[in-house]
């Protein structure tokens, strides 16, 4: 089974965007060890409490949810992916949680979401905001699906230490610090409450 360092700098970021196949679960499972440190740290930046609504987009293969709920009583989590592969998977791997109703998994695109208004007290996306080439779409969604007073984080790559597969020729966006922190900015997302976390992920 080919790792994701051994793949080419173009399937890299195919598969880091849309995991697909045996090749898409391995890559899932590379992300979950390489990123464990990050992500911990942006869940524990989530400061969940009992009975908040939790959304995240793009949760591969669904390893960070029993997190996610665990963290307070009657956490909800939701998430969204665009990889049937994933969703498959995160439902095999968390079966008894969603059996319990206490989380969900949904193909669908940041773009287009079908929650309502104020549905959610977090939002958070980790290694996704990359594969956003108009971000501005999927930032008015977050902002949409949050409710007054909930706030948003984006777990991104250090622009200054990036490793080989983010290209505007692969569909990967790697901004810069100024350039995203532009994205929360009202003119630039509507008044999008959100927090930036730069972990340093997938080196």
């Amino acid at each position: 089974m080919a790792t994701f360092s051994s793949l080419p700098a173009s399937e890299q970021a195919r598969q880091l965007a849309n995991p697909e196949g045996p090749i898409g679960l391995a890559v899932a499972e590379w992300l979950n060890g390489n990123n464990r440190q990050a992500n911990a740290k942006i869940i524990a930046q989530l400061g969940l409490q009992s009975g908040c609504s939790v959304l995240e987009i793009g949760f591969g293969n669904g390893r960070a949810a029993p997190h996610i709920v665990g963290q307070a009583a009657d956490v909800r989590y939701v998430g969204v992916d665009i990889s049937g592969t994933m969703v498959d998977e995160a439902n095999r791997f968390n079966a008894a949680l969603v059996a319990a109703g206490r989380v969900s998994f949904q193909l669908a695109s940041a773009e287009h979401m079908s929650f309502a208004d104020a549905s959610f007290d977090r939002v958070f996306a980790i290694g996704v905001i990359h594969f956003w080439i108009d971000p501005i779409t999927p930032l008015k969604e977050i902002r949409r699906v949050m409710r007054p007073g909930g706030f948003a984080i984006m777990g991104a790559l250090d622009s200054r230490s990036p490793p080989d597969f983010p290209r505007t020729a692969f569909g990967v966006d790697l901004r810069q610090d100024a350039a995203c922190h532009a994205l929360y900015r009202p003119e630039g997302s509507g008044g999008q409450q959100a927090r930036e976390r730069k972990p340093r992920q997938l080196s």
